[in-house]
């Protein structure tokens, strides 16, 4: 027996699995590259909705500071309108009071 007679069909076998190792590792590579697309895709995706997230919680700050000084705004509205008033009927007391003193 010959040491370098590997035997019928040897090359074929050998050609056979590395055509099988050759697809195994291309197919391995796609679906790789694929799963990393998606999670970059995901990556991507979560970061876009902590971003949102965010100018969310921006504008809800935003939204409360705007209320809280248009309630500030209505407090100090009212304030003033009681306080014309409150004039109002001091210059017609005022008035009434020149009114009778003039009379006299």
């Amino acid at each position: 027996m010959d040491p370098t007679d590997l035997g019928p069909g040897t090359v074929t076998w050998l050609s056979g699995t590395g055509t099988v190792l050759l697809g195994a590792f291309l197919w391995l590579r796609k679906w790789l590259s694929r799963d990393a697309a998606e999670r970059a895709m995901d990556n991507a995706d979560i970061a876009v909705i902590r971003r949102l997230t965010e100018l969310l919680d921006i504008e809800r700050d935003a939204r409360r500071e705007a209320e809280a000084k248009a309630d500030q705004l209505v407090r100090e509205r009212n304030d003033l309108v009681l306080t014309v008033g409150r004039l109002q009927g001091k210059v017609l007391a005022l008035t009434s009071q020149l009114r009778r003193s003039s009379q006299r």
